[in-house]
């Protein structure tokens, strides 16, 4: 039995003591594995048994959403930032090549205007 199926098996098992119908998903056992796995699903139920359900103090709960809250505030502004910066150096990139190309494109209008001038010349 690999690690991952033995991971697989008993968070089935727990899921299923803890009752979250949502997440448990009907597993067969092997009878090789039911015996391989028996002491720890018996050891899962006897904590279950024995663990009372614990629940955060209210100002901690609190606490720990204001701090997640300022957490995900300054990751987005700082990522609005970044996204800004992206844009802005895409802009000013496209604004140099716009530029060059304007330039290129004078150059060789008044590079051939100046062999068609020097053409007519010779010819006369």
């Amino acid at each position: 039995m690999t690690e991952q199926r033995i991971v697989e098996l008993l968070g089935a098992h727990a899921d299923s003591l803890v009752g979250r119908p949502q997440t448990v998903r009907p597993v067969a056992l092997e009878p090789q594995e039911r015996e391989q796995l028996a002491p720890l699903f018996s050891l899962a139920e006897e904590l279950k048994g024995r663990m009372a359900p614990v629940r955060p103090a209210p100002a901690f709960a609190q606490s720990l959403k204001r701090e997640l809250l300022e957490h995900h505030a300054l990751y987005t502004t700082r990522a609005r930032r970044q996204r800004r910066s992206v844009v802005i150096g895409a802009v000013a990139a496209g604004s140099v090549l716009s530029i060059a190309s304007l330039v290129t494109a004078i150059v060789l209008v008044a590079q051939r205007a100046r062999a068609r001038s020097g053409a007519r010349i010779a010819a006369l």
